[in-house]
């Protein structure tokens, strides 16, 4: 199961996905943000989807959301599962459009 929760804290936009998986071992969580890097060596090579994955998903994410001004964390324990939560700055309203609906 994967839970998407949107709210905000401190005045930034949360973002937190949350999955009910394997988990991922304390001593990857310092690299899963690196390009290329997969925690499991049996995942390596193959085919599509999860099992086949390149290693750049989380490394393009964390890339795009400090562009943005922006954090992404990650935490995770084996056998209950994974959250990552991107912390991104709100953007303020244009002067036009304040006070309207």
């Amino acid at each position: 199961t994967v839970t998407i929760v949107c709210d905000r804290l401190a005045g930034r936009a949360r973002i937190r996905v949350t999955d009910n998986g394997e988990g991922i071992a304390k001593e990857h969580l310092p690299h899963v943000k690196d390009r290329f890097y997969r925690a499991d060596p049996a995942r390596a090579r193959g085919g599509v989807g999860a099992a086949g994955g390149a290693g750049l998903g989380l490394a393009i994410a964390h890339e795009l959301v400090e562009k943005m001004g922006g954090t992404l964390t990650i935490d995770s324990e084996l056998g209950l599962g994974t959250t990552v939560t991107v912390l991104l700055p709100v953007a303020s309203a244009p002067a036009a459009d304040r006070g309207r609906p």
